[in-house]
């Protein structure tokens, strides 16, 4: 019977709730929520923080690139032949037509410049072979056009001692 009155003494203490030092379980769960939502507003402070540093910095690097100041316009040699070549298409003939003036570094580089007007007929050979080449759809568009004065550059400056050209621009270029 001792036994008896053990285990329902040991039922009756299990089926009781248990309470935790004193608190009752609404406070526990109130605790857990303001300690949340104090981490909610921790991190939302710390995210705006960090986007208005970001902003700025990305403000300031687009700023100082803005404020750069224009290079100097290059020296020029103009090239008076007319380039007028066949087109490299096979379908149909057609043709390129081409006036050029090559730009360089420094206005006062006589040696490069008297090298340009030895060369004249390197140069002229170049630019013929380099546009024969292309075919019609090949020229339309302007990053094509930049590619063909780069390439065009390439070449040139491969045969140059006195210095290089920087750029080639075209007065005009007409494709047919």
């Amino acid at each position: 019977m001792a036994d008896e009155e053990l285990d329902q003494d040991e039922g009756e203490a299990s089926a009781a709730p248990p309470v935790a030092a004193g608190r009752s379980r609404i406070v526990t769960i109130l605790i857990w929520v303001v300690a949340g939502l104090i981490a909610l507003a921790l991190m939302f402070v710390i995210s705006v923080m960090v986007a208005k540093y970001y902003k700025n910095a990305d403000f300031q690097e687009t700023e100082s690139i803005t404020i750069a100041p224009p290079s100097a316009p290059p020296a020029i040699f103009k090239i008076t032949h007319e380039f007028r070549v066949n087109t490299a298409d096979t379908d149909e003939a057609h043709y390129a037509q081409a006036t050029i003036t090559l730009g360089y570094e420094g206005e006062l580089n006589k040696q490069l410049d008297a090298e340009l007007g030895k060369r004249l007929p390197q140069m002229i050979h170049i630019i013929n072979i380099i546009l024969g080449g292309k075919r019609r759809d090949e020229l339309f568009t302007p990053l094509q056009k930049l590619n063909l004065g780069e390439e065009i550059k390439n070449q040139i400056n491969m045969i140059l001692r006195d210095g290089k050209i920087s750029e080639v621009m075209f007065e005009q270029l007409v494709v047919s």
